[in-house]
């Protein structure tokens, strides 16, 4: 039997499987970022702490990336404001 689909040609496929790398690292960073806002809040004792509130921020820009790769956009090619100012304050 005859498959209607062509197969992907190396570089197509080699390109998806960037992308896939790419999400899964993003998406890997996120989770990391996540689980030190959960120790930083243990630690601190109360929620809402600086150290917190940047790992959030953090993990969120990670979410986006992986979103915009997917999307077939840049991902972190670009630097956002609040991101700056974020690390500023926190070190």
């Amino acid at each position: 039997m005859v498959s209607m689909t062509s197969p992907l040609d190396e570089p197509e496929a080699e390109a998806r499987a960037r992308v896939a790398r790419l999400v899964a690292g993003y998406r890997e960073a996120a989770h990391q970022a996540l689980e030190f806002a959960h120790r930083y809040r243990e630690e601190e004792g109360a929620p809402g702490g600086a150290r917190e509130r940047a790992c959030i921020l953090q993990a969120n820009e990670w979410r986006r990336a992986a979103r915009e790769v997917r999307a077939g956009r840049p991902g972190l090619a670009r630097a956002r404001e609040p991101m700056i100012e974020t690390a500023a304050k926190t070190g």
